[in-house]
């Protein structure tokens, strides 16, 4: 089991872009997914299965970045 500290240093969020300006960030796929709803983007099971980063996907790009 890890501590609190540990699982803080490891957390990733995901942040999303449309041509280069932060939409928002999110601290999972799920959320994200959510937040584009109505929109033409990709599913999460797509984007689960992706795992290099930066995703592009027409104008949207999602990054990995370590949470501070």
């Amino acid at each position: 089991m890890s501590t609190y500290k540990e699982q803080k240093e490891n957390k990733k969020n995901y942040v999303l872009l449309k041509n280069h300006e932060v939409l928002g960030t999110f601290g999972n796929l799920k959320r994200l997914v959510e937040y584009m709803e109505g929109t033409e983007f990709l599913s999460y099971w797509t984007l689960i299965r992706k795992k290099e980063y930066p995703i592009i996907y027409k104008d949207y790009s999602i990054f990995k970045v370590k949470h501070y």
